[in-house]
């Protein structure tokens, strides 16, 4: 069917195809998709798919979770500044007693 697909384009399109080929690959590579959504070749050749315009950009990570968003990153974040909990004392009394501490990681 592929070769079918194939014999059908104009060397233009031909040529268009495996210039875009390689950029395809990557975005389905840098987007993980799973490969029951990538296009059979005959489809991707008879659909013109390789006319698609794809955005290659790679996207900045998330952004980094403040301190006081866990219980774990209010503990590390106590960690650094040297200020551990207090026995019986609350998360969010552990927090407010962080976030009223001046350092150079929260200022």
């Amino acid at each position: 069917m592929a070769r079918t697909a194939w014999a059908k384009l104009t060397d233009k399109q031909k040529m268009a195809a495996m210039t875009a080929l390689p950029n395809h690959i990557q975005y389905w590579k840098q987007k993980e998709t799973d490969t029951e959504f990538i296009s059979h070749a005959s489809s991707w050749l008879n659909q013109e798919r390789f006319e698609d315009e794809i955005d290659l950009t790679v996207k900045s990570e998330r952004p980094k979770l403040p301190w006081y968003s866990s219980d774990a990153l209010t503990m590390e974040h106590g960690r650094k500044i040297g200020l551990n909990p207090h026995p019986g004392e609350s998360m969010q009394q552990y927090r407010s007693r962080l976030a009223s501490v001046r350092s150079p990681t929260t200022a």
